[in-house]
């Protein structure tokens, strides 16, 4: 039979729990590594050839410090921290020494790289985006890893790990990495990844969406006037600002990441959002069209629609003044303290201050359970009566020294058996 033709039959799949035994004990025979537990998240393959186990291979977390690849992927310290999961180190590969049959170990790598980011979904709940290998150039080329068209990017600085410290041991290896996505690099460096890169992330994300009134959001600024030419408009205006507005409270704090975001919606969720097509609005798209609206406008209809679902109960809600324009125009806005979204902010007009605007601000919001946050200016006993009588909430005001026998009596407490009470 021809070498193409036996080729055709190998076979890649993970070990199933009962032979991983018999696999550690080939590992440890016939690699000259040996067997050590993979790091991190692992997966073991074996490769077959019409039944036959031919090769073992093992994969592993990725490291957590390599220069020559965090500088081919671009991203800084706490960007690698946060998408290192992403990554996968092949650990082990093992062709037995009695198997040769030429192009082998490059066609298992071709044949295990297209099963392992689906194969990591279903073991752990993501997928792989880029994997990576060390090489000892001192006694081995990588020329399976070349022939598989993996990228070599250059040696290590020669240091191994033990528990927590790193110490050197003279021996540099050589990099090798392969993409899985074609754009792996900019999803690594991506300010905020499509949902579905997380499965456990994407069940509870969709279970939120589904109960998310995506209709009463369209409804609401469905009002705001378009004021693009219809000429060449693909995206209602309702589309894009309700998915940017979803965007925001999931989490994006950048067109770009709003973008991402919408690039990860599901058709069901787009067509929630009134979407004609089966894609969502680009970046650019989103960029453009909420440049273009009225800024004021669309304010006071997300401010309204945020008021109408009464979703506050347990919520810390801030009230901040803020002086903008070069101090021509002073605001005070109540602000959600976890997401950090405005939903109401009134304008301090002359002749008046930030504590008459309290009241107002917090008038026809349903805040029912919430906790107010406000600074010394706010601590009076009006806004304390008016958050607990009327509007049933809760409050935590600074005390300073414009209320000083409220400070004098807190100073007075015996805080050992107060420890909740916190003096600045």
């Amino acid at each position: 039979m021809g070498e193409k033709n036996i080729l055709r039959e190998v076979k890649i799949r993970p070990i199933r729990k009962e032979e991983f035994s018999l696999w550690k004990e080939l590992m440890n025979k016939y690699h000259y590594l040996g067997y050590k537990r993979m790091p991190g998240k692992n997966i073991h393959y074996v490769a077959t050839l019409r039944d036959r186990w031919v090769a073992l291979l093992g994969w592993g977390s990725a490291a957590l410090k390599c220069k020559v690849r965090d500088d081919f992927i671009g991203w800084d310290e706490k960007k690698k921290l946060e998408r290192l999961f992403l990554l996968a180190n092949n650990v082990r590969f093992l062709i037995f020494p009695w198997i040769n049959i030429k192009n082998l170990a490059s066609k298992i790598l071709s044949l295990n790289l297209k099963r392992l980011s689906n194969d990591f979904k279903l073991l752990y709940g993501h997928p792989v985006v880029l994997v990576e290998t060390f090489v000892d150039l001192s006694g081995y080329k990588g020329t399976c890893y070349r022939a598989a068209n993996w990228i070599y990017l250059g040696k290590t600085k020669g240091f191994s790990k033990r528990n927590r410290h790193y110490y050197p041991n003279n021996h540099p290896k050589g990099v090798f990495v392969y993409p899985l996505f074609k754009d792996a690099k900019a999803l690594l460096k991506a300010e905020l990844l499509p949902y579905d890169f997380n499965l456990l992330y994407r069940r509870d994300f969709m279970e939120a969406l589904r109960n998310f009134p995506i209709e009463s959001l369209i409804s609401e600024i469905g009002k705001i006037t378009d004021p693009r030419k219809p000429r060449g408009i693909r995206h209602p205006l309702v589309v894009v600002l309700g998915i940017s507005v979803c965007a925001v409270l999931c989490g994006a704090r950048s067109f770009l990441a709003i973008g991402q975001w919408a690039k990860g919606l599901p058709k069901e969720a787009l067509k929630r959002f009134g979407a004609r097509r089966d894609e969502p609005p680009s970046e650019p798209t989103i960029r453009r069209t909420i440049h273009s609206i009225d800024a004021d406008e669309f304010d006071r209809r997300i401010s309204n629609w945020l008021i109408s679902q009464k979703c506050f109960k347990g919520k810390g809600l801030a009230v901040d003044g803020k002086v903008l324009r070069g101090g021509g125009l002073k605001l005070l806005s109540a602000i959600v303290h976890k997401e950090g979204i405005i939903i109401k902010q009134n304008e301090i007009r002359e002749g008046t201050n930030e504590i008459k605007a309290f009241k107002p601000l917090l008038k026809d919001i349903e805040i029912n359970g919430a906790v107010v946050t406000a600074d010394a200016m706010h601590c009076q006993r009006e806004n304390a009566k008016f958050l607990v009588e009327e509007k049933g909430a809760d409050y935590v005001f600074t005390v300073k020294e414009n209320q000083k026998t409220l400070l004098e009596d807190i100073k007075d407490l015996d805080f050992k058996k107060n420890p909740l009470i916190i003096m600045k």
